[in-house]
């Protein structure tokens, strides 16, 4: 019986690796980067640096969004490194149609205008197509 649950239990691990992604659906597209990086009205409040990361989570179960990342400055005395904002906030994207049904997905719409804008002295957004 232990050498049976054995063999199934490799059955299963080996089954479940070889399950495709929704990522690998999409690797022959396009996929995009969204990069958002805010200035907030209270420079360096951790508190709202955490809100923002925190309801930042929530974008992940939009459709088409493969990965989100957030983060915090990363200060540097290098001239050419602008690190003059508080949160950053990397989304990648499947495809860059993806990306233009995130801009008015609900729930885009409300961690951004009801979480971020109004903690927002400044954001400045880069999209960018990822190079295969």
């Amino acid at each position: 019986m232990k050498k049976l649950n054995k063999y199934i239990s490799i059955f299963i691990i080996l089954g479940l690796t070889n399950i495709p992604s929704f990522a690998d659906e999409y690797k022959n597209e396009d996929q995009v980067y969204h990069v958002v990086l805010v200035w907030l009205k209270t420079y360096r409040n951790e508190m709202r640096i955490n809100k923002i990361i925190d309801a930042s989570k929530e974008l992940k179960n939009i459709p088409g969004v493969l990965e989100v990342s957030t983060g915090k400055v990363l200060r540097s005395s290098r001239v050419i490194v602008d690190d003059t904002f508080d949160v950053s906030i990397i989304i990648k994207f499947a495809s860059k149609e993806y990306l233009k049904d995130y801009l008015v997905h609900p729930i885009h719409v409300k961690i951004a205008n009801e979480v971020i804008k109004p903690l927002a002295n400044k954001i400045t957004v880069y999209d960018t197509i990822i190079q295969k």
